[in-house]
């Protein structure tokens, strides 16, 4: 990786691939701009260069739409191919997650700033506050409480960076989404939103050549990763201090209703509300992000995993929840029509599952859409979903 000095760098400058602190450390992720707040913060802690393989993003100042069209966008600046009252409302819903866009990629980045250094230090021996956790717990818990379109947000959105580091914020963002879908109180999201922060804290322990291992793991391997639940659990409690009701999170978070997770064994009526919660955003959020061994898990797989092949591990009650709030296509993934054309899952039928809302978005020979155009799978009998696609096809 070459080195640029901070002097070359200014207020909203993107790249083409990520800036680096160290070889391991993202400071901003391919394509999101470069703030005032992240020079402040370079000057403050003498930061003198950063490290990237990338280029600098010119962007072209005849292409207006660039700031609305681009990855994770949803163009809404189209004409109706049916102007209705239904194709207005699903207009709303993009426009609204266009408009929640920039905040929540602002709230995202600095939670994944905050793990990364916490993380970091706390495996060199070295433990934070849990202030700063709480402040970034607040502000997740009240984007998805107030931000109905999170889950178009949240599969829609990319991040360049360690995996363990990314994983912690998206499944503490599902996380406190489930808890809103369960209609927990603020106090009780922020709560969650901490308990999640901290879930994983244990793998810091976990030897590198472990936990990157792309192969199959041996014996001795896997028992060493099933240390990290106890291993976190009493980083939090004897170090952090945190309270045993948000610490307990982490140690359970592999356990299983039917009593076949570990480290206890222990069964659906021990592991506790805020657990059950979390051991489903982690699994969702953890397959359909790549890990060192394997590729990602497209949206619609992992929920048919989760309902099917992993059912007795989760909570009945809130895994029917999470599906027929999300669809069996989730919200925010991409899918293929049976008459060819493609699109985005944009709102769930309840108790249908597999028949969502889709905004089409290329024809049947994949040529991108000049009019926004809208199917409601329940209304529209003829047609059915003929397979889940990545969102990055789509657009």
């Amino acid at each position: 990786m070459r080195k640029i000095s901070i002097r070359d760098l200014e207020a909203g400058s993107k790249f083409t691939k990520s800036l680096y602190l160290d070889k391991d450390t993202v400071f901003v992720g391919a394509d999101q701009p470069i703030t005032q707040q992240d020079l402040d913060r370079l000057v403050q802690f003498g930061i003198t260069f950063i490290l990237t393989d990338g280029e600098k993003v010119t962007a072209d100042l005849n292409d207006k739409s660039s700031a609305t069209s681009g990855p994770g966008y949803f163009d809404t600046n189209l004409p109706f191919y049916q102007d209705d009252e239904n194709s207005t409302r699903y207009k709303y819903l993009l426009e609204k997650a266009n408009s929640s866009k920039v905040e929540f990629n602002a709230v995202f980045k600095d939670c994944f700033d905050l793990v990364q250094k916490t993380y970091k230090s706390a495996s060199e021996g070295r433990y934070t506050e849990i202030r700063e956790f709480r402040e970034i717990a607040e502000r997740i818990a009240d984007h998805t409480k107030t931000n109905a379109q999170i889950p178009i947000l949240l599969l829609s959105h990319s991040h360049a960076g360690y995996y363990l580091y990314t994983h912690i914020c998206y499944a503490t963002f599902f996380s406190v989404m489930l808890g809103n879908f369960l209609e927990f109180s603020r106090p009780k999201l922020i709560d969650l939103a901490l308990a999640s922060l901290f879930a994983d804290i244990g793998m810091v322990t976990v030897p590198e050549e472990v936990s990157e291992k792309k192969g199959n793991l041996t014996e001795l391997d896997l028992k060493t990763i099933k240390r990290h639940p106890v291993t976190g659990y009493q980083i939090l409690t004897q170090r952090l201090k945190l309270k045993n009701s948000l610490a307990i999170v982490a140690l359970q978070h592999h356990e299983a209703v039917d009593g076949s997770g570990y480290p206890q064994r222990i069964l659906a009526n021990q592991i506790e509300e805020l657990t059950k919660v979390f051991m489903i955003a982690d699994q969702f959020a953890a397959m359909i992000h790549p890990r060192p061994y394997r590729a990602a898990i497209l949206p619609y797989e992992a929920m048919k995993i989760m309902i099917s092949e992993n059912v007795n591990r989760f909570d009945l009650k809130m895994v029917r929840l999470f599906l027929n709030k999300l669809s069996m296509f989730p919200v925010g993934s991409g899918v293929v029509l049976s008459d060819l054309r493609m699109g985005m899952v944009i709102e769930s039928n309840k108790d249908k599952p597999l028949r969502p809302v889709i905004r089409v978005t290329k024809d049947a020979d994949g040529k991108r859409l000049k009019h926004l155009e809208f199917v409601d799978l329940m209304k529209d009998l003829n047609l059915y979903i003929q397979q889940a696609i990545p969102f990055s096809q789509i657009y």
